[in-house]
């Protein structure tokens, strides 16, 4: 098996490069957005039975695959998250982790990253982007598991995608 290590500073700025295209617009109803965030694992291990985990696939897994090394990933977790225009919203993704979302101005989306409690980073999206249905992505080493990684996915809802 080869070993590779991406330090965080590599990971963090392949994370911000990383857009993924969807299919779908979407124009905020009544100055809201509802949003996905997801937290997902990677990893070369076969998943835990002892967690409860949900397999990646489909076009999400098939997009890391080609940036990231790791054979395996794995939801952890996803909320729904409504993001009013004049509203901060935080949002608990793990017992580690929490993202802090806002709208900074008319055109773009701010995501906060938190990892137990401290703050770890900030991406800016603009709202054009977004509603075309580009993801945005934060990544890092996983602190307990040399190796692996985690990622921090926001993209459209799929009820709002489906609207158009």
């Amino acid at each position: 098996m080869t070993t590779h290590k991406l330090s965080w500073p590599v990971l963090v700025c392949l994370s911000f490069l990383l857009t993924f295209p969807f299919l779908g617009t979407l124009k905020a109803q009544g100055g809201e957005l509802t949003l996905k965030a997801q937290l997902i694992w990677g990893t070369d291990d076969a998943k835990p039975k002892d967690k409860d985990l949900k397999d990646l696939d489909g076009k999400i897994k098939e997009k890391l695959c080609r940036v990231f090394k790791w054979k395996n990933y794995f939801q952890v977790g996803e909320k729904k998250v409504e993001l009013p225009r004049k509203e901060t919203k935080r949002v608990r993704m793990s017992p580690k982790c929490e993202i802090e979302l806002r709208f900074v101005d008319d055109a773009t989306v701010e995501i906060k990253l938190f990892g137990e409690g401290k703050h770890t980073g900030t991406l800016r999206k603009s709202l054009k982007a977004i509603e075309q249905g580009e993801l945005c992505v934060v990544a890092g080493d996983d602190k307990d598991r040399y190796g692996d990684a985690w990622f921090v996915i926001i993209s459209l809802a799929k009820a709002e995608a489906s609207q158009h």
